[in-house]
């Protein structure tokens, strides 16, 4: 008899457990995870943070978390694994009643581009593992932004190029000031002219203030950036995203050079948009356009690309009036005919891929640098 009351008594216990589990195990229970940044640069690291909440006095002791993101979000390789294109990571959990535990992942960014955690699968368990339930995820976070890297083992790429078009000095804006384009004001300073005086700001200041005019004239650039990795005619079917991101990378870098020596700059992409139309920013300068710039390369998909005639014929309008760089990764007749008419300069990231004889510059990519090849 004892025996028997042993065994019911377990039994009582056990469907009793089960039975809680099935009524209460979800209750109270929350899952939340996020970047720690919003925005890195392609080889910076960041945090990914896990939080499981659990605000019932019942505890879990089991919790699975299952999720899918990008292959070039680099977890530590035991807790994940690759896919295709798809990184999958497990982790664990084990919450006490009323209590929160957080998991704080240290994860890579390989590649550029825009990323979050595409699907998220939660399993919890009572303390036998006969009840799997599954939780909902309430909020994946924001998405993560990884900027391109500037490629800077070819040393700086603009003297180069424009050494071909102006000599050896190149004139970063005009010298004269337009008094109808008001740039702030600055602090008087021994030997401005009087009647740059800022009467009314000096008044209110109880100091010495003078106008700031813009300049007449800045230099302007238009930059077209192929994304077209080898010829129609290569016999090539599948594109070379190595070779694309190098592109872009050399990309980044011009842009730098072009915003930090204050050229009014604006990029036209070899791409379409989600509206099917060819991707163009318009013109700015300084720091913040960069960002700007960084921020639509990160976005290119390598999907929807314009062919090399549609992508010149984007800066046909303003050829006689600005600089017009092209960054592509191999040139042809085609290249070479429009460098002809226009005056644009060429700058090539493919080894040996300047067939068509004009580029001004060539940056391979950096195993060829390291080889001894020099960006010419």
């Amino acid at each position: 008899m004892e025996l028997i009351a042993v065994i019911l008594l377990v039994l009582l216990v056990l469907f009793g457990e089960v039975g809680l589990y099935r009524r209460r195990g979800l209750e109270g229970l929350s899952y939340y995870c996020h970047f720690s940044e919003t925005e890195r640069t392609e080889g910076e690291s960041l945090q990914f943070v896990e939080t499981v909440t659990n605000d019932k006095t019942l505890p879990v002791p089991w919790l699975k978390a299952e999720l899918t993101t990008s292959r070039w979000l680099d977890f530590p390789e035991a807790n994940s694994a690759v896919t295709g294109e798809n990184r999958f990571v497990s982790s664990f959990f084990s919450v006490r009643s009323r209590s929160r535990v957080s998991r704080v992942w240290e994860i890579t960014c390989e590649k550029r581009g825009v990323y979050e955690m595409e699907h998220i699968v939660l399993v919890t368990s009572d303390l036998l593992g006969i009840v799997r339930l599954s939780l909902h995820a309430a909020d994946h976070g924001e998405k993560l932004t990884v900027l391109p890297k500037r490629l800077t083992e070819a040393g700086l790429l603009l003297p180069k190029l424009l050494r071909q078009q102006y000599g050896e000095q190149a004139v970063r804006y005009s010298l004269l000031t337009d008094p109808c384009l008001s740039a702030g004001v600055r602090e008087y300073v021994t030997g401005d002219p009087i009647h740059r005086m800022h009467w009314k700001a000096s008044a209110h200041a109880g100091t010495l203030l003078m106008r700031q005019e813009e300049r007449t004239a800045r230099q302007t650039a238009t930059v077209l950036l192929a994304l077209e990795s080898h010829r129609p005619d290569a016999g090539q079917m599948t594109p070379d995203s190595e070779l694309l991101e190098h592109t872009i990378r050399v990309c980044a870098q011009c842009l730098w050079e072009f915003c930090s020596n204050g050229w009014q700059v604006r990029l036209c992409v070899g791409e379409r948009n989600a509206k099917g139309n060819p991707i163009a920013t318009p013109y700015g300068a300084g720091n913040t356009m960069y960002h700007r710039l960084l921020q639509q390369l990160a976005e290119l998909q390598l999907q929807d690309v314009l062919s090399m005639p549609r992508l010149l014929s984007l800066s046909a309008s303003r050829m006689t009036q600005e600089t017009v760089l092209l960054i592509t990764p191999y040139t042809d007749r085609r290249v070479a005919r429009w460098k002809q008419q226009s005056g644009g300069l060429v700058l090539v990231t493919g080894h040996a891929h300047d067939s068509g004889n004009c580029a001004d510059a060539v940056v391979p990519a950096p195993e060829y640098l390291r080889n001894g090849e020099a960006a010419l």
